[in-house]
């Protein structure tokens, strides 16, 4: 089973400032620009203080004194941004654009609002352009970076990342971002240095920790992941499923009482893991303790009933324990049912076929076994042995 160890996310940067001319000269305001003038400080009162509706509502009315106006329009996207109207944002930064395409951080703020909205190859597009106005922001190389990331274009996002740290040697957030990236292409060395750096400049970042922990763990490094996730556990007692990931590093180490322990800990915080229960029932048949372990993946499966590897784990124990084959034989069917492209539950049931002298439907799962994986030695020794014994009962028989 893949471990659903918990990481942090990428973080993506906020809504930019928009800096804008002076529209008018004092002494040249007519009745209309006074007008407009008055709207636009009305709506940005409301805008400082909170209250983006009604921001709306005065940006609006400024536009329908003066549409030509870029200023009213962006300002009333960052409004309709706050307020999570994502679609309408990037309608108002648009009509920005066309009218002042030079404008530094309209692009930046478009691009932060279609993320939002997941149209993530128009958000580099317009991070692109961004750059091409101001080819030292910062925040954009870093959005651009993070959803690179997102669309798993490692390479690219790593590249952005590098680009932001070069501006800025002690942006935090950009060694943090590279950092995710480099793990998901699988350079956890790189990954465990960035990470290594967000804490030289921030030793409390709880969530550098965690990361930094679980690239540890991936480069089986347990003991350094336990020891970041007790520094965790030090910042914040009740960081998500901290328990449970220290557990399985545990478990990495064969510390099988004391992984136990922390998952125990993980189902105080959150008693619905159905995580949890399946690594206790992992630990406790490493110890041998069978009854403990099918009870622990019973309890997987009552929260999370459409997980094929609960059932193959505790019909495969049930096997091993000499249990009731029977019980073993539907858990695996039920597996298989739910995964039918894994070539390892074929072979459990095939198992239990043979120990309940089911020889045919064994070498029909054998078979099966070997389609999926040629290579697999004891598929090939276990159909033999079926083959066999199958003709052994035949003549048993006449």
């Amino acid at each position: 089973m893949i471990r659903k160890i918990f990481t942090t996310a990428i973080i993506m940067g906020v809504l930019a400032g928009i800096s804008v001319p002076e529209t008018y000269a004092a002494e040249k305001l007519t009745r209309k620009q006074k007008k407009e003038i008055a709207l636009m400080d009305k709506a940005k009162s409301n805008f400082e203080n909170q209250q983006y509706d009604l921001a709306i509502e005065f940006y609006t009315r400024a536009i329908e004194v003066n549409a030509e106006n870029p200023e009213s329009y962006a300002k009333r996207g960052n409004a309709r941004f706050l307020i999570g109207n994502y679609k309408d944002a990037v309608i108002d930064y648009t009509k920005a654009i066309e009218l002042d395409p030079k404008r530094e951080n309209l692009y930046y703020n478009r691009g932060i609002a279609k993320a939002n909205l997941n149209l993530y190859e128009d958000v580099i597009e317009d991070y692109t352009k961004e750059l091409e106005l101001n080819p030292v922001n910062v925040n954009a190389y870093l959005n651009r970076g993070s959803t690179q990331v997102l669309m798993k274009r490692y390479d690219e996002a790593i590249k952005d990342f590098s680009i932001a740290i070069g501006l800025d040697s002690k942006n935090e957030l950009a060694y943090y971002n590279r950092g995710i990236a480099k793990r998901y292409k699988g350079d956890y060395k790189g990954a465990i240095e960035d990470y290594t750096k967000v804490i030289e400049l921030d030793p409390q970042n709880v969530d550098a920790y965690n990361n930094r922990g679980v690239a540890k763990y991936y480069s089986k490094d347990y003991s350094g992941a336990v020891a970041d996730y007790t520094k965790v556990l030090e910042l914040d007692n009740y960081f998500k499923q901290v328990y449970y990931n220290r557990g399985i590093a545990k478990l990495g180490l064969k510390k099988y009482d004391d992984a136990i322990t922390d998952f125990n800990k993980e189902l105080e915080i959150n008693p619905k893991s159905d995580l949890a229960y399946y690594e206790i029932g992992i630990a406790e048949s490493r110890l041998d303790h069978y009854t403990s372990a099918i009870d622990a993946f019973t309890k997987a499966i009552e929260l999370n009933p459409n997980n094929a590897e609960y059932y193959t784990q505790r019909g495969a124990l049930i096997s091993r324990s000499d249990g009731d084959l029977q019980k073993a034989k539907e858990d695996l069917i039920k597996a298989i049912d739910l995964d039918s492209n894994d070539a390892e539950k074929y072979l459990t049931r095939a198992i239990i076929f043979c120990k309940l002298n089911m020889y045919l439907p064994a070498i029909d799962d054998l078979n099966v076994v070997i389609k999926l994986d040629e290579k697999n030695t004891q598929a090939y020794d276990l159909r033999s042995y079926a083959i066999s014994s199958m003709n052994a009962e035949a003549q048993k028989v006449k």
